[in-house]
Order: structure tokens, then C-alpha cells, then sequence
């Protein structure tokens, strides 16, 4: 009973968490949506785990024709029969429906995403902590991106109908230059963070990734690829005489490089999309009438256009991974990474492992919905206008 409990434990979390949300949805409006949001995401999951092992069967090659094609590498003669007996030993022989059936609930039940015929290994053990370290570079990129554009962009919306100059009579002299002095820097501020942010739409990422290395090669440096240097790649974290710093200091020397890079598209759009959402709401009728009671200044902006354009932004934070994430693997392979999104390159052009493939976009999927799922559930629960929409009060 333990070992079937231990082989079927994402199963039991799924079922104990649908069966609490029921239990406090009878009772909650709140826990009622979110039951039906979590149900929606496992619809979702399930959806895109179809897509995509239909995705996958279309390549042309199986997993027995790979492995006897590696077979026969090695001196040994293939024939016809030993294809079609190592795709019955694999199952590929079935149907479809029966085949992507068998994949849901192997991954339903303990979590598994298959067997790559490229590692001759489990989807699993092949990712090991690739996935992980994508997830990361992905993470680092967003939270980069947003520091950066939220409040630059809002900078940018507030300063895009200010004049250069203080030329209000009503002010003195030194007020006036002082004001002069910080209008004159935040437009000139707006106007580099423009430059910026239509380079970062126009320049693709891998040509950023390229030009970088290129400015390391043509001043006699090495180009921070990888994650590591040569001299520390082999190195262990801790030797005799304790941790090595050094080590520590090599991998950030090399880890910045890919956050900048996928995180340089990520703002620019962002930039872009903070100052459009707050200039919409700061032309709208509830802050003429905050401005008619007498609020003014950066009191007004940080109630009410900014305070109400957090909420979109914050709802597109699954979306946002997923296109950063679409950027990762022709910047791995520009940087020399071996995560997960350098994996799915190999998997896709040069080995043809659909397996491999199909669980790696499924866990991005799954990252998605899920930060999609955590999004809704979180703004129902702050945003009055949300919950009002979705709850009825």
C-alpha cells in the first residue's frame, strides 16, 4: 500500500486538492470560483498534453526506429522484424488514443513524462535539473524586466504631456529653475527609455547575445558562455577548505549575460506596455473628478491611474514566461547553455526525440496555466473590480 501511495502521489494531490476546494466551495463564493478556475486548469493541462503528443507524432521516426538505428551503429544487422519487435516491446504498435492515454496517466498518476530514445533514458533523469535552471533564467529575466519597466514606464506616462520648462508666473525664480531642472531630466530620461525600448522590440535577442560576445573577442577577453569558466566547470562547490567562492564568483561573472539577454525584449515591451496602461487610465473620468476634489501631484497618480494598472499587468505574468521562455532556446544555443531550452533544440532539429520534446513544452505549459491559475485566484481576492466581475460582489 506504501509503495502504491508513493507511485501515485501527484494523483493524490490532485484529488485531495479538488476535494478541499469542493468542500470550502459550498460554504464560499470565493473557494466556488476557485474550485471551477483549478478544475479549468486541468481541462487546460490535459488539452495541451493532446496538442502536443499530436504535435509529436507527426514527426516522422519513432522511438524503435532510433533505437535500432543505434543498434545497427554498432555492428549489429537490423531487419524489418526487429523494428517491428521493439515497437510492440515499446507499445508504439497501439493506437493513438491508447498510446497518449497510457502517457497521461503514467504522468497523472507518479509524474512521469516518458522515455527519451535520443538519451536512452527516462524524460525525467534526461532533464535532471535542466528545467529548473530554464525556469530560473526565465524568472530572473521577468523580475529584471519589471524592476526596470514599472517604474520607468510609469515615469514615462507621467512625464508625456509635461513641458520642458517651468514657465508658471506664479512661481518664483529658483522654483521655477529647479523645476525646470527635474522636468528637463525626467523627459530627457523618457526620451533614452524610448530609444531603448524600440531597440529591444527591433533587435532580436540571439543578435544582442551575438553582439555582446563579439565586443568580449574584439577586446582580447573571454566571452562569458556557459555558466562556467573551464578552469572552474569541473570544480565542486565545496572542497577541503570550505566553499568556493571562487566558483560562486565565476558563475555570476557568466550568469548575467543570459538573464540580460532574454530579460532585453521582455522590457522593452513591458516599458511600452506599463506607460500605455497608465496614460489610459489617467485620461479617464474618476481621476478628472479626483483632480476636481482637489488631489493633485504624484498623491493622485499613485492612487488611482497606477494603482489600477498594476492588476493587468500582474494577471499577464504566465503569458509573459511563455514568450520570454520562446526566446531561451536560440539564446541558449547563441551562449553555449545546456538547459532544458537547449535541450528542446536538440530534440526537435537534430535527434527528432519527440518524448523528450513533448515533456518539456508540457512543462512549460504547466508553468503557464499554473502561474495563469495563481494570478486569477490572488486578483479575485485583492481587486474589487475583479471580484466584482467574477464573484458578483
Amino acid at each position: 500500500m506504501t509503495q502504491f501511495l508513493a507511485q501515485t502521489w501527484l494523483l493524490w494531490i490532485l484529488l485531495i486538492a479538488a476535494g478541499t476546494l469542493t468542500l470550502l466551495g459550498r460554504t464560499s463564493q470565493y473557494f466556488h470560483y476557485v474550485r471551477n478556475r483549478f478544475l479549468m486548469a486541468l481541462v487546460g493541462l490535459l488539452t495541451v498534453s493532446l496538442i502536443v503528443f499530436s504535435l509529436m507524432e507527426v514527426l516522422p521516426g519513432d522511438c524503435a526506429e532510433k533505437y535500432i538505428a543505434y543498434k545497427s551503429t554498432q555492428g549489429e544487422t537490423i531487419t524489418q522484424a526487429d523494428i517491428d519487435a521493439e515497437r510492440a516491446r515499446m507499445g508504439l504498435d497501439q493506437p493513438f488514443a491508447v498510446r497518449w492515454g497510457s502517457w497521461v496517466a503514467n504522468l497523472t498518476l507518479n509524474g512521469d513524462l516518458g522515455f527519451s530514445c535520443a538519451k536512452r533514458q527516462p524524460v525525467n533523469l534526461a532533464l535532471g535539473d535542466r528545467f529548473w535552471l530554464s525556469f530560473m533564467f526565465c524568472i530572473a529575466g521577468l523580475m529584471l524586466s519589471y524592476l526596470i519597466a514599472v517604474p520607468f514606464g510609469i515615469l514615462s506616462a507621467y512625464v508625456l504631456n509635461k513641458p520642458w520648462a517651468d514657465r508658471n508666473p506664479q512661481h518664483t525664480t529658483a522654483r521655477r529653475l529647479l523645476n525646470t531642472l527635474g522636468l528637463g531630466l525626467a523627459k530627457a530620461l523618457d526620451v533614452v527609455l524610448r530609444i531603448i525600448s524600440y531597440l529591444g522590440l527591433a533587435l532580436p535577442n540571439f543578435l544582442l547575445a551575438l553582439s555582446i560576445i563579439l565586443l568580449y573577442v574584439f577586446a582580447g577577453e573571454s566571452a562569458p558562455t556557459g555558466l562556467f569558466s573551464d578552469a572552474w566547470r569541473n570544480e565542486p562547490w565545496f572542497a577541503e577548505q570550505g566553499f568556493q567562492w571562487g566558483k560562486l564568483n565565476d558563475f555570476l561573472g557568466h550568469i548575467w549575460l543570459p538573464i540580460f539577454v532574454i530579460g532585453w525584449s521582455a522590457t522593452a515591451l513591458q516599458l511600452q506596455t506599463v506607460r500605455a496602461l497608465v496614460v489610459d487610465e489617467s485620461n479617464k473620468l474618476y481621476v478628472d473628478a479626483a483632480r476636481a476634489r482637489g488631489v493633485r501631484g504624484l498623491s493622485l497618480w499613485a492612487r488611482y491611474p497606477v494603482r489600477h494598472s498594476i492588476s493587468p499587468l500582474f494577471n499577464s505574468v504566465g503569458f509573459d514566461f511563455q514568450r520570454v521562455f520562446n526566446d531561451l532556446p536560440i539564446v541558449a544555443v547563441v551562449i553555449g547553455l545546456t538547459d532544458a531550452a537547449a535541450l528542446l533544440i536538440e530534440a526537435l532539429a537534430m535527434t527528432n526525440d519527440q518524448e523528450l520534446a513533448a515533456g518539456i513544452l508540457f512543462l512549460v505549459a504547466l508553468v503557464v496555466i499554473s502561474m495563469n491559475f495563481i494570478t486569477d485566484i490572488v486578483l479575485a481576492a485583492v481587486d474589487p473590480r475583479v471580484r466584482k466581475s467574477v464573484l458578483g460582489h
